[in-house]
């Protein structure tokens, strides 16, 4: 039969050892991992800022170069700086992308075709897709005074109708040439956001038809605005 005073010396002196020994071996802690932020996938960001990232990639700022009466040739190609290949990453961001490129930037239609040979800043490379003409928004056409349109009048309101920008650049070979039948169709263009009217015609005649291109009304509109306006143009 075991002395209860020895039980309880050797229960005590194993309870004990543990502290003991941690108390000579100290252990030695480990370095913390620093954690790593999860990362955010673009798809995964508000539609907000995917905008914003699209916008930036997509965009330009570079103005259209206009000439003067004696500068009929298109401009020479000009460097956007854009990164399309955002438009690749997926499906989804194709068709974001897509919208805004065709419809955020400013197209050039074509004098004599209009939108059926549309281009950016480089006449030799046309929008072809009939999906990405319809997606263009933003219009700027250069008009000449002299010469016979290669289109119907009801045809430009088709085009512009609704558009979000359309600025018209009116131009002759020379001073006091022709009439405005080339601008009849532009007369009868209704709904246009923010209309812009330039070039070889009167400052009056010129805000007139803004003015009639971004009204509403399905009135047609008469005469030129200010025909007292055309005579003294051409006498100064």
């Amino acid at each position: 039969m075991s002395d209860p005073a020895t039980t309880e010396t050797i229960e005590h002196s194993i309870d004990s050892a543990p502290d003991q020994l941690v108390h000579r071996y100290p252990t030695r802690s480990l370095p913390s991992t620093p954690t790593l932020p999860m990362p955010v996938l673009f798809l995964e960001l508000p539609g907000e800022i995917r905008n914003q990232i699209l916008r930036l990639l997509l965009t330009h700022k570079t103005p259209i170069v206009t000439r003067n009466a004696h500068q009929l040739g298109p401009p020479k190609p000009t460097s956007m700086g854009l990164s399309p290949n955002i438009l690749l990453a997926s499906k989804r961001t194709h068709a974001e992308g897509l919208t805004i490129l065709y419809g955020e930037n400013v197209f050039q239609a074509h004098p004599s075709y209009l939108t059926s040979m549309i281009f950016a800043l480089d006449p030799a490379r046309t929008v072809n897709s009939t999906v990405c003409r319809g997606l263009i928004r933003r219009f700027h056409v250069r008009v000449r005074l002299d010469c016979d349109t290669f289109y119907q009048k009801e045809d430009v309101r088709k085009v512009f109708d609704g558009a979000d920008l359309l600025e018209v650049e009116v131009f002759r070979s020379s001073w006091g040439v022709g009439g405005y039948e080339a601008l009849e169709g532009y007369r009868d263009v209704r709904g246009v956001r923010k209309a812009r009217v330039h070039g070889s015609l009167p400052t009056l005649t010129a805000r007139w038809l803004e003015a009639c291109m971004e009204g509403d009304g399905e009135e047609a509109a008469d005469g030129w605005g200010c025909e007292e306006d055309e005579e003294g143009y051409w006498d100064r």
